[in-house]
């Protein structure tokens, strides 16, 4: 019995626990704001008075830029290929996106 498996075990065990919980943290980030970019799109649109086909298409397309932006900034896709449409890429280039982080300032 080779003393040190189970302390690989343990390392490897720990590492992929961590890699899961990062997607799954990821997965969350990503549904969170395309829900509340949804919401607040078409529900503003709504509001003003457009047509719910107009505020459907608009609140699309502002999800997709949201998530795209997330996608790029993410270090779990870092390294990864993606292909989108030209016009989204110009679509992200204008929006001006707002990145709240809820971590806890760290003074030093």
């Amino acid at each position: 019995m080779n003393p040190f498996e189970g302390l690989a075990s343990y390392f490897l065990g720990r590492l992929e626990q961590k890699i899961v919980q990062g997607w799954i943290k990821l997965l969350f980030q990503f549904g969170f704001s395309a829900l509340v970019t949804f919401l607040f799109v078409m529900g503003t649109l709504l509001a003003v008075g457009r047509a719910w086909e107009t505020s459907l298409g608009a609140a699309m397309v502002a999800v997709a830029v949201v998530l795209t932006a997330m996608f790029r900034r993410s270090p779990l896709t870092r390294g990864m290929m993606i292909v989108l449409p030209a016009e989204e890429a110009a679509k992200e280039m204008q929006t001006n996106l707002q990145t709240i982080s809820t971590a806890p300032d760290r003074k030093a």
